[in-house]
């Protein structure tokens, strides 16, 4: 009887949903505000879903953010693929801020951006198309 519950609560499930649980453990807060009371600290990006699919024309949203210096970033993936959000020039990360890997439907943890005012460029590295840019002033 047991096994046959599993078994079935296992049908719906594709082959990237089932990986990408239990994959975000770490990156997982439960976060989903836009942007925070705390003066816009923090910000969040959204993964919109299809955002995986190089034709499907979604990205980043939205593709470029402004945040103060120090100040931090949640990327929310709302798409049913991992992603992550890795700063560099695709494909090529620079160090210096990097998400790791996003569980599908679950946001980062709160990455703390560069104290050093300038434009940060970052792309996922399972779907390098996928680019944005964090602006720090």
């Amino acid at each position: 009887m047991i096994f046959g519950l599993l078994a079935l609560s296992f049908v719906g499930i594709g082959p990237s949903e089932t990986l990408a649980q239990g994959t975000n453990t770490t990156n997982a807060t439960g976060a989903t505000n836009a942007t925070s009371a705390d003066g816009g600290n923090q910000t969040t990006v959204v993964m919109p879903l299809g955002s995986s699919a190089s034709t499907s024309g979604a990205g980043y949203e939205p593709p470029t953010v402004t945040v103060s210096p120090s100040g931090s970033v949640i990327w929310d993936n709302q798409d049913n693929a991992l992603h992550t959000a890795t700063s560099g020039e695709s494909p090529t990360p620079d160090g210096k801020f990097d998400t790791g890997l996003i569980g599908a439907n679950q946001p980062s943890k709160p990455i703390t951006m560069p104290a050093e005012p300038g434009e940060y460029k970052y792309f996922c590295t399972l779907h390098p198309f996928l680019v944005g840019t964090v602006t720090v002033q």
